[in-house]
């Protein structure tokens, strides 16, 4: 018999006994691998993980969320207390029982799919969540056993990912890769399923879709999801936990008065928006433009200009092609024969045709851009790397340029954790933290435009509120004290668009109409 014919699957009714503890953590405390400080990062955590208890983890962005999940998964282990997971044969405090248990979808987990970027199908990825491992390391039994390719297919139909099985991972897009891993997760049919921000970059559809097959699946497992945009929470995960500098609390932490969650938010009201005429110099232009990924075709046939003055944001639903037209304009992808792509920026000069002076003049802010940067750097080297664009750093920077990169730090992180985020490394960093320091990079040199692809994905209200206010003074022009910087928006949640956004488009099967 198959290792793997006795788990469970999505179909069966097996629903676990409430109140029967699940994972007991006492007294813990931990710092992270390769902290040469040593410095907690979790403080004196007690909690008993329940059978059946879902909870909601709530906490703003460094407060410890992901390094908790990380931490009942057994990937992490205390400096000081203990951590149980209880088996039918007791209580382990072995961390491979904690794995044998649970599975955690995250954003470091997508990103390092992204990095390694892995020549497998959408189809073995699913396969590689039954084994636990982020390969298939036994091709005969993948291919060799019917039961798991009939419950690969099932949840594909049922998750409406069945066009993505057959696909290369490079060519999937944020979000298709996004729901293949939740997918990976729910086909091992785990007792304790973690979920970190587990539904960034997923349009509303595949939303609805995947917390429709979690409500089907939450009567035979206990979920702990953490979250930034509460609205969206099920109403059967109603149980609420709340992380505060590295300290888990029953109730929300009080609000100190100049930091409140949201501050801001009354600034941006939404303005009476004036009709946009499109008069100003051209900066971008695409003319009858196609892209290929992997022989795929991607962009149709794409005409589309950027005129001063414009501010765009471009919606669309996963995998249409958003985030290929950004990386098109930035030069990372190349249009196929036939088409014609031109950019004048005023910063670069004028007219450019040289890759080099294209990528310091247009800048692009992505989950991939971020996932792809695989240097161990300190907070402050990651923003002067931008300077040159590089991945990684090949020259020494002056004392003026690491003062502006100061700067930009201060201006994203004006909690008062500046010093402390521009001196340590990017691996101990949360993502929502890593998301500030990669707008702050992509500033140095003063680009002409700004591509920002789901920019908010990971970040807390009020971090989110600083960010678009922070994009709004960039875009606003010299005369009123900004730089001028031309903004194009890519997000799945409207009300995250800055406030000078005045041209719309929408990308649908790699087409792009303009809106206004």
């Amino acid at each position: 018999m198959s290792q793997f014919q006795s788990r469970p699957s999505l179909s069966d009714a097996v629903t676990r006994p409430q109140g029967i503890p699940l994972v007991t953590v006492n007294d813990v405390s931990l710092f992270l691998p390769g902290d040469s400080r040593q410095e907690m990062v979790l403080h004196h955590i007690n909690w008993r993980v329940e059978h059946g208890r879902h909870c909601a983890l709530l906490g703003p962005n460094g407060s410890g969320k992901s390094t908790l999940l990380r931490l009942l998964r057994g990937e992490l282990w205390p400096a000081q207390g203990h951590i149980y997971w209880h088996t039918p044969e007791g209580a382990e405090e072995s961390p491979l029982a904690g794995r044998a248990m649970s599975a955690l979808v995250s954003p470091a987990q997508q990103e390092n799919y992204q990095r390694q970027a892995w020549d497998i199908t959408g189809r073995d990825l699913l396969l590689t969540g039954l084994e636990d491992a982020p390969l298939l390391y036994n091709q005969s039994g993948a291919w060799g056993d019917v039961e798991r390719e009939a419950a690969v297919e099932a949840l594909a139909v049922r998750m409406k990912a069945q066009g993505l099985l057959s696909r290369d991972l490079p060519t999937l897009s944020q979000g298709q890769l996004r729901l293949l891993l939740l997918g990976r997760a729910l086909l091992r049919a785990p007792a304790l399923l973690l979920l970190d921000e587990c539904t960034d970059g997923l349009d509303a559809t595949h939303k609805k879709i995947f917390f429709d097959v979690l409500e089907e699946y939450s009567g035979r497992c206990t979920v702990i999801l953490t979250a930034h945009r509460t609205g969206a929470l099920p109403d059967w995960c109603a149980e609420r936990r709340y992380i505060s500098e590295g300290r888990l609390l029953d109730a929300p932490p009080p609000i100190p008065s100049a930091h409140g969650a949201g501050a801001g938010k009354p600034a941006r009201a939404k303005p009476n928006r004036p009709v946009y005429s499109a008069t100003g110099r051209i900066l971008l232009s695409l003319e009858n433009v196609s892209v290929f990924i992997d022989r795929h075709e991607v962009l149709h046939n794409v005409t589309w200009s950027l005129h001063e003055g414009e501010h765009w944001r471009i919606a669309g639903a996963n995998g249409s092609g958003k985030s290929t037209l950004l990386r098109l304009l930035a030069g990372d992808e190349f249009a196929a024969a036939g088409g014609a792509v031109s950019r004048w920026l005023p910063g670069r000069g004028g007219h450019v045709e040289m890759l080099a002076d294209v990528r310091k003049g247009v800048r692009l802010v992505s989950d991939l851009s971020q996932a792809l940067y695989g240097f161990t750097l300190s907070g402050l080297e990651l923003v002067c790397s931008g300077f040159d664009n590089s991945i990684g750093l090949y020259r020494d920077f002056t004392e003026a340029e690491r003062d502006e990169a100061r700067r930009a730090i201060a201006g994203l992180f004006p909690e008062g954790d500046a010093a402390r985020v521009a001196g340590k490394s990017i691996r101990l960093l949360s993502s929502g933290q890593l998301r500030r320091l990669f707008l702050a990079r992509a500033l140095m040199g003063r680009p002409d435009i700004l591509l920002l692809d789901e920019p908010c994905s990971g970040l807390d209200a009020e971090s989110r509120a600083r960010y678009l206010t922070l994009l709004d003074q960039l875009a606003a022009p010299a005369e009123a004290g900004g730089l001028g910087v031309h903004l194009i928006f890519v997000s799945h949640h409207g009300e995250d668009a800055p406030l000078c956004i005045n041209r719309e488009a929408r990308m649908e099967d790699g087409r792009l109409t303009v809106l206004r």
